[in-house]
């Protein structure tokens, strides 16, 4: 196993990852949600990292873009409800294991996991916490130069009404190429 210096950039990278991981939410359905024609949905692009998001506009309203532009939170008029996205270089070239052991080593929240899979360029956790449901789906794009992160948010008593819905958000969040992924990709 390597072994990282502790720098400065390396605890700067691990904060954001706890401020944008640790509020995400939700389980995965067993049946697909189909959007309803009355239903808008929209996508998000972000310039910066390429990815992009699907989702449904009635429901989440998006909130202030972060001055770095690496990523979008959204969430439902009542705030029970949250969808963040984010991306980021990876700088210190971890592999998607090495990510999930830090995540979970180094930060809370993550004793009521009852799903996570790894593969070998994305994982998911997935579970509770309090009252909520939590799934966050981390995937390296790029040759693992790139870090794709949604995190999903909502109330354990809604999960009907939202599991299908996630499904559909989480089938269709994608990497892609923006202004700052590196050339090639």
């Amino acid at each position: 196993m390597r072994t990282r210096p502790n720098s400065g950039r390396r605890r700067g990278f691990l904060l954001l990852a706890a401020i944008l991981l640790l509020p995400g939410v939700a389980a995965i359905a067993a049946t697909k949600h189909k959007p309803a024609e009355q239903e808008r949905w929209n996508t998000y692009q972000n310039a910066r990292f390429g990815y992009s998001l699907y989702y449904p506009t009635a429901l989440f309203e998006p909130g202030e873009l972060p001055a770095n532009g690496g990523g979008q939170s959204f969430a439902t008029p009542d705030g029970r409800a949250k969808i963040v996205v984010y991306g980021t270089l990876n700088t210190e070239n971890f592999s998607p294991r090495e990510y999930r052991k830090i995540i979970l080593e180094e930060f809370g929240g993550y004793d009521k996991m009852d799903y996570s899979p790894t593969a070998q360029s994305w994982f998911v956790l997935s579970g509770f916490r309090g009252d909520n449901i939590y799934y966050q789906k981390v995937m390296f794009s790029c040759s693992g130069k790139v870090i794709n992160v949604l995190s999903v948010t909502f109330p354990t008593s809604e999960k009907p009404f939202y599991e299908g819905l996630i499904e559909t958000i989480e089938d269709n969040f994608k990497p892609g190429r923006g202004a700052d992924t590196p050339p090639g990709c």
